[in-house]
């Protein structure tokens, strides 16, 4: 699966930013887009995007990504799209993220070192021809 677009879902604009540069450093040219919210997600997503990646933060207002999560896989393109849901402490509806095809429960990275190996992971998980920059000098985090 070749990783062109991500869609990042996070209402915390500083972090947000700190994780696109992150992918960004790791895979140059790689298109990140970033909505603040689970509705502006959905918005973009009945707009006729289809990213190849969701990442999203877990405790978000409103529409946490569980919920976004199940509402992802009512989309018939979605529904096997590759979805990381990250945080840096779980809920309960974490755990129900589970019986919706969850691919991969992730911590919030909280330097740029775990983000470089976060987005590593990611990507060379995601899409092995994908040249990664530093992905063997990946963390397990």
């Amino acid at each position: 699966m070749s990783v062109n677009n991500i869609l990042l879902v996070e209402d915390d604009v500083a972090f947000a930013r700190f994780l696109i540069g992150c992918f960004r450093d790791v895979s140059p040219g790689l298109e990140m887009f970033h909505v603040n919210s689970g509705h502006a997600a959905m918005s973009v997503i009945h707009s006729g995007f289809v990213p190849d990646l969701i990442i999203c933060e877990e405790r978000m207002p409103r529409m946490g990504g569980a919920e976004l999560l199940s509402n992802v896989r009512m989309s018939p393109s979605l529904q096997s799209a590759p979805f990381y849901l990250f945080s840096s402490s779980w809920t309960d509806d974490a755990q129900a993220a589970q019986k919706h095809a969850l691919e991969v429960r992730v911590p919030r990275p909280r330097n740029y070192r775990e983000g470089l190996a976060l987005a590593g992971r990611v990507l060379s998980s995601l899409s092995p021809e994908t040249p990664v920059i530093g992905a063997e000098q990946a963390v397990t985090i």
